[in-house]
C-alpha cells in the first residue's frame, strides 16, 4: 500500500503516473484520490460539477468513480474499459478518464490533493448469492404450503408458447395451477405476464389456476389479476431465506431444478 498525505501538485503527479502506468497494466491497484475538484464529463451529453470536496476511485479494469459525500451511488463515473492519464497544469492536478466506444471523456480537476492511496486487491468474485428467482422456484417446491395447502408442486420452469411456467402443480382438489414467482414487488408487467400464460392453457383445462407469489403485489396488479380470474399470494421472502439456507446445508447447494 502506498499512501501520500497533503502532496504538493508536482509530488501529486508524481505518485498518478507511477501508480496509473502499473494500473494500466491490470497490477491490481486500486487507486484513490481525495480532495478539492471540479469535474467535467463530455460525451454522448455534457456536465460541469462545481468545486467540491471528493473520492475518485480508479480501478484496474478502467472503471472510473467520483464519489460526493452523500448517497450511495456515485455522482459521475466511467464504466470499465476507459483509459487513464494524470496531468499537471497551472498547480492544478488533472485526472482524465477516456473511453473510445462510445467516446466520452471524464475530467477531473484537482485544485488541492489531500490524499492520495495506492492499494493491491485480489479478488475473486466468488459470489455466493441467496435469494434468487431460482432459490425461491426451489423452496416452495419443498415447502409448497407457501403457496397455499394442500399444493402439491408437479415440476419448475416448463416451457410453454408463452415463455417459462415458473411453476406447475395441482391443488388440494386436484385442480392444475400455475405459479409465477417474483422476488422483489410485482407490478402490472407481472400479472401480465401470468394471465398470458393461462389465458392460453384454459381453453383445454378451464378449472386451470393461476397464483402470482411475490413479497409485495401492487394494486393494480391486484386489479389486473382479479379481474382474469386469478390469484396472489404475499410471501415474505426473510421468512423463506432459512429455509434455503437449511436445503444448502443439507447438500443441495446448487438447488437442482425440480423435477
Amino acid at each position: 500500500m502506498n499512501i501520500l498525505r497533503d502532496p504538493e501538485p508536482e509530488a501529486a503527479l508524481a505518485f498518478l503516473q507511477a501508480e496509473l502506468a502499473g494500473l494500466m497494466e491490470r497490477r491490481g491497484h486500486l487507486v484513490q484520490a481525495v480532495g478539492l475538484c471540479t469535474v467535467r464529463y463530455q460525451g454522448r451529453a455534457r456536465s460541469d460539477l462545481s468545486a467540491g470536496e471528493r473520492l475518485v476511485l480508479l480501478k484496474p479494469d478502467g472503471t472510473l468513480l467520483v464519489h460526493g459525500a452523500e448517497k450511495a451511488k456515485p455522482i459521475n463515473w466511467q464504466p470499465p474499459g476507459a483509459s487513464f492519464t494524470a496531468s499537471l497544469a497551472d498547480g492544478l492536478v488533472g485526472l482524465t478518464a477516456i473511453r473510445t466506444r462510445p467516446e466520452e471523456i471524464v475530467q477531473v480537476t484537482f485544485s488541492r490533493v489531500d490524499l492520495l492511496v495506492s492499494l493491491p486487491l485480489h479478488d475473486n468474485v466468488d459470489l455466493d448469492l441467496l435469494g434468487t428467482e431460482d432459490d425461491l422456484q426451489a423452496a416452495l417446491c419443498r415447502h409448497p404450503d407457501l403457496v397455499e395447502p394442500g399444493f402439491v408442486p408437479a415440476r419448475r420452469e416448463r416451457n410453454t408458447k408463452r415463455g417459462y411456467l415458473d411453476l406447475d402443480g395441482r391443488d388440494a382438489k386436484g385442480r392444475r395451477v400455475v405459479v409465477e414467482v417474483k422476488r422483489t414487488t410485482a407490478g402490472v408487467g407481472e400479472a401480465q405476464q401470468l394471465w398470458r400464460y393461462v389465458e392460453r392453457m384454459r381453453g383445454q383445462d378451464p378449472d386451470l389456476r393461476g397464483v402470482l407469489v411475490a413479497p409485495r403485489v401492487a394494486e393494480r396488479a391486484r386489479a389486473l389479476l382479479a379481474d382474469h380470474g386469478l390469484e396472489w399470494r404475499e410471501v415474505e421472502w426473510s421468512k423463506v431465506l432459512p429455509k434455503i439456507e437449511a436445503m444448502r446445508a443439507g447438500g443441495q447447494a446448487s438447488l437442482a431444478r425440480f423435477g
